[in-house]
């Protein structure tokens, strides 16, 4: 991406606190988790965010503003840098993040008048986040474009190689909102733009979104032509083509105006983002579905699945704080060992994915006739992914209940995870390879006639050895497609799911097939179609 920033700040426009140090916690407090932003772009001008990168980010919440322009530098995987969370756990915050990074926070931006080199320079992209709790997550945050790019399409018919084309008219620097939206400066003057050359037959250049009628110069064997085109508004987030005919003796110029979003699917008029449906980028271990992205990992039998739990809502469904209502869809929540608190955060759906009963993840009523036909069915997951089935399930963890024509329990001792102490998955071992256990919880109900209730176990120091995740919901089931046959399918109905199990026996968690009554709670992390 850029190497070089174009933009100056009025000395009466800039911010007294600009280099004002970011507070520090308390004394006495816990140490705070550092400050981490995973960014969503699929592309920003020719390349992805590179190494070395930065972005300059502001937190701000209610009691004012924890850091303003702090520098975060881009590892490979996520921004990082000094800057630590505060330690008020239920204190929100919004975050804006910027590319590229200034050492002042800018105000204003100027595209760069020689974009001959490449557009990277001159491409602000800015993302904002609101709702976001301090938590030991990176924080995912969605970049746009915040200007506008042009792409000339050129047919030469003029025989000879194009030394340049040049647009003039435009005004070159904008003026920043806080959310980094952007709008030319009035008081600027307009100037030349010299394009970037991304092939013998395509131009490209960013510029300030605006309303302008530009005046295109050809130069071709060191004598220029020139055409003025008709006024066009150009809007933020936006690429427009030009489709260019240079002749022996003239140029013709035609605008076609907005085509398509640009690449990433950025923002619209300053208005929201286009949905990204769906991606796969298993190179980089990461899937996007409906504009949320989930990271992902290829296990060792050659499976991919989900290491972060679904937070899709589908449509005409919305997320419930009460377990009791049937709903089918509700939030994660945490538990004192007595009582259960919904978690509505942004950070905790984020980090926990939300809980949802059979029907709304299958996408079907579940009757005691077709409970057994949704085996392996996509449901809410992305497409090529799938439930889990119960054979899934156990290639994974190696220990399963019976299911039907069986007597006995199962083992897979070849399974990815099978641990012959546990008899089954130990989840230390699994989170250790990346599986990435979430402690969302689940939402329990015996039959179709109990009232559903948040699941209060917690992990305690008798029955867990892993420090970090002592106080955490200590049950939580990963649901699966298989139906189970018990002699009450009317009030029953119940469905092959993993489930998490912590006792001093199982210190570091046991991870097996359990069965699950289908208006229950649970998470859901889908797995890939096999190939």
């Amino acid at each position: 991406m850029k190497k070089y920033l174009h933009l100056f700040c009025a000395a009466s426009l800039m911010l007294l606190s600009c280099n004002k140090e970011p507070l520090q916690p308390a004394p006495g407090t816990d140490v705070a988790y550092a400050v981490r932003i995973d960014p969503l772009i699929t592309k920003v001008t020719e390349t992805n965010f590179e190494n070395g990168d930065a972005i300059g980010l502001t937190i701000s919440r209610e009691s004012g503003v924890w850091a303003e322009n702090e520098k975060l530098v881009y590892d490979g995987s996520v921004f990082a840098g000094t800057l630590k969370w505060y330690s008020e756990s239920v204190d929100e915050a919004t975050l804006v993040a910027y590319h590229p990074y200034s050492a002042t926070l800018p105000t204003s931006f100027t595209v760069a008048s020689d974009q001959t080199q490449g557009t990277s320079s001159s491409d602000l992209v800015a993302a904002l986040k609101s709702g976001v709790l301090p938590s030991a997550n990176a924080v995912l945050m969605t970049f746009s474009h915040k200007l506008s790019r042009v792409v000339v399409n050129v047919t030469n018919n003029a025989g000879h190689t194009i030394d340049g084309i040049t647009f003039g008219g435009s005004i070159p620097t904008a003026v920043l909102a806080e959310d980094f939206g952007a709008t030319a400066d009035e008081t600027a003057s307009a100037a030349d733009i010299a394009l970037f050359k991304a092939s013998e037959t395509q131009y490209q250049a960013v510029v300030v979104p605006q309303t302008v009628a530009f005046v295109a110069k050809v130069t071709v064997v060191g004598t220029e032509m020139s055409q003025r085109l008709a006024s066009a508004e150009l809007l933020a987030g936006k690429q427009y083509t030009i489709n260019m005919t240079v002749n022996p003796a003239d140029i013709k110029i035609t605008l076609s105006g907005e085509v398509t979003n640009w690449d990433d699917g950025g923002e619209i008029g300053g208005e929201g983002t286009d949905e990204i449906v769906f991606e796969e980028h298993l190179s980089d271990n990461y899937i996007i579905w409906h504009n949320d992205r989930y990271s992902v990992k290829q296990l060792s039998n050659g499976r991919w699945i989900m290491t972060q739990s679904m937070r899709y809502v589908p449509a005409g469904k919305t997320v419930s704080e009460d377990p009791a209502d049937g709903n089918g869809i509700w939030y994660p929540y945490t538990s004192d060992g007595t009582t259960a608190t919904a978690d509505k955060s942004a950070a905790a759906i984020e980090a926990r994915g939300l809980l949802y009963d059979h029907q709304v993840a299958f996408g079907a009523e579940i009757t005691a006739d077709n409970f057994k036909t949704f085996e392996g069915c996509q449901g809410i997951c992305p497409t090529g992914w799938h439930i889990p089935t119960r054979a899934e399930f156990l290639a994974i963890v190696g220990a399963s209940n019976k299911t039907d024509g069986e007597t006995a329990s199962t083992t897979d001792e070849t399974a990815v995870y099978y641990d012959a102490t546990y008899q089954a998955a130990r989840i230390k071992t699994m989170n250790d390879d990346g599986f990435n256990m979430d402690f969302a919880g689940s939402l329990m109900r015996n039959n179709n006639t109990t009232t559903g209730k948040y699941q209060v176990t917690i992990t305690k120091t008798g029955t867990c050895s892993v420090e970090a995740w002592i106080g955490k919901n200590a049950v939580t089931y990963y649901m699966g497609s298989t139906g189970y046959t018990l002699s009450d399918t009317a009030t029953n109905r119940q469905f092959m799911s993993l489930m998490t199990t912590f006792s001093s026996v199982y210190p570091e968690g046991k991870m097996h097939v359990a069965y699950s009554n289908y208006l229950g709670g649970y998470s859901l992390r889908c797995i890939r179609d096999a190939e």
